[in-house]
């Protein structure tokens, strides 16, 4: 029972976006990222929300999200070449840390009165 809450939750979890990301006049990141906002999106969504960076395998995002692991590779590989993640190889399991460029974490919640 508890690994059903758990998906549940993982799959209402959010994330903020940069409004420049979708909404630019002359379509920047869409010519710089194409389908790869898929990937770009999911890094988001499973980012530390402070520090902007995960670790993950090829293995897991493939599997979490249905993209071929090739895809994911080559969707990675865009990505980097574009500034928007930056990536380091750990360990000899193709572990992967993602560091997501320009990343801002969420102000503190505040109070309500």
């Amino acid at each position: 029972m508890r690994g059903d809450e758990e998906q549940v939750n993982q799959k209402n979890w959010w994330a903020p976006i940069w409004r420049g990301l979708v909404a630019d006049d002359t379509a920047k990141h869409y010519r710089s990222m194409r389908a790869a906002i898929w990937l770009f999106l999911y890094f988001v969504v499973h980012a530390n929300r402070r520090t902007g960076t995960l670790a993950r395998r090829y293995d897991t995002i493939a599997r979490e999200t249905g993209f071929n692991k090739r895809t994911v590779r080559q969707w990675l590989l865009i990505l980097r070449k574009a500034g928007y993640v930056q990536v380091e190889r750990s360990g000899s399991s193709l572990a992967i840390s993602i560091q997501i460029q320009k990343w801002k974490p969420l102000p503190p919640l505040r109070a309500k009165p």
